[in-house]
């Protein structure tokens, strides 16, 4: 049996505990991972570079030295898969919201400096100041599916009123009319049209491109449209077996779709803040100004809630929210900012009600909510 000398075993010593926390900041990019570590309270060492496989494999080795892992990146274009990769090895990530790191406005920025300013902000926030930085939630595989779909919606819509506007923009180039809806005309009535607007073969020609593109991104509309609204009823909550008057399919799943999971909210005014909803405020001293809303939120959640408020104006009469400021709509005059921001203050509302519906806390009868009786309404014409 080989022995070994005491002077071996001096030189090797016993082993080095683990430290409780080691925490990895990294600015994220394709090609290369900008990393700096921090072990426990000790300062933050130099960024290192790795490819995004080497950062993940050396990312996970720091659990051999510490027992708990924290790797921090900005959301960005490269989604969440980083972080559920971390997370399935132990790694606790984090994703935090992209932001302006340079606070002392030095105008210097490089990833090396950007990395070891996430640490700092990284630092702070696990050892208690929350405002360092705002974490993001990690949606699941499926969350995170059904909310691209939804937002493919969206996408399509903007690339169907910008080939329509590409065509409006060629025809006011030329010298021509454009009318109304140009594009959507059927197959039979377009020769119809170029014949009564006389254009010729080359505008023709050039307007044909903008219709057809405008017209396929119009039928995929139509089609995740659709798909979105018949989920809709597969997933109301049990405080709502069907669809109030007024709150539309399509609206009420996109709105779970961006929210995700609506037990995320603590209270009222996280939901208000999610939705970029509350209202901005310069205060000093004894001075106290309140402006217009923030708007630092989800924004397709507040469009749909903002369509959602002109919606039960007009079909919820009970509902709480629109006794409430039924008089001061009746005082407001059309299209004027008063009326408006009443409109955003009932879309505030509307939210948290929503929230209390999904988390069990109330019912479509205590909030006065009607639901569909099938009658269809028809806007008159004036």
């Amino acid at each position: 049996m080989k022995r070994t000398s005491k002077n071996q075993q001096q030189s090797k010593g016993p082993a080095s505990p683990k430290a409780n926390l080691i925490k990895l900041a990294a600015d994220v990019h394709k090609r290369q991972y900008k990393i700096c570590r921090q072990i426990g309270d000790q300062n933050i060492q130099p960024a290192q570079s790795f490819d995004p496989e080497e950062a993940v494999a050396w990312a996970l080795k720091q659990l051999e030295a510490a027992e708990r892992v924290v790797f921090c990146y900005e959301a960005g274009p490269f989604g969440y898969q980083l972080a559920r990769t971390l997370g399935s090895g132990g790694v606790e990530p984090l994703v935090m919201c992209p932001q302006r790191l340079d606070e002392r406005g030095r105008r210097v920025s490089t990833d090396k400096r950007d990395a070891r300013l996430i640490g700092s902000r990284l630092d702070r926030y696990l050892a208690g100041n929350q405002e360092a930085m705002a974490v993001v939630r990690i949606p699941s595989v499926v969350e995170e599916d059904q909310r691209a779909q939804s937002r493919l919606r969206e996408q399509m819509r903007e690339a169907r009123h910008r080939f329509e506007s590409q065509g409006r923009s060629y025809l006011m180039f030329k010298g021509l009319s454009c009318p109304e809806g140009w594009w959507r005309c059927s197959e039979e009535r377009w020769p119809r049209v170029v014949q009564e607007q006389g254009w010729s073969a080359t505008v023709v020609a050039q307007l044909e491109v903008y219709r057809r593109m405008a017209l396929a991104a119009e039928a995929e509309v139509r089609r995740v449209t659709e798909t979105i609204e018949q989920a809709a009823q597969d997933h109301l909550p049990k405080a709502m077996p069907a669809l109030p008057a007024g709150f539309g399919a399509l609206s009420m799943e996109v709105l779970r779709r961006e929210v995700c999971d609506w037990n995320r909210f603590q209270n009222r005014r996280e939901v208000g803040s999610f939705m970029g909803l509350c209202a901005g405020e310069a205060s000093s001293g004894e001075l106290r100004q309140q402006g217009s809303i923030t708007k630092v939120g989800n924004p397709l959640c507040r469009y749909y809630l903002v369509q959602l408020a002109w919606r039960a104006v007009l079909s919820q009469p009970d509902y709480w929210v629109v006794k409430k400021f039924k008089e001061r709509l009746a005082c407001a005059k059309p299209r004027s900012v008063a009326r408006k921001k009443i409109i955003v203050a009932i879309a505030r509302l509307i939210a948290v009600d929503l929230w209390r519906l999904y988390t069990g806390q109330t019912t479509l009868e205590k909030l006065g909510l009607k639901t569909n009786t099938g009658q269809v309404y028809v806007l008159k014409a004036l």
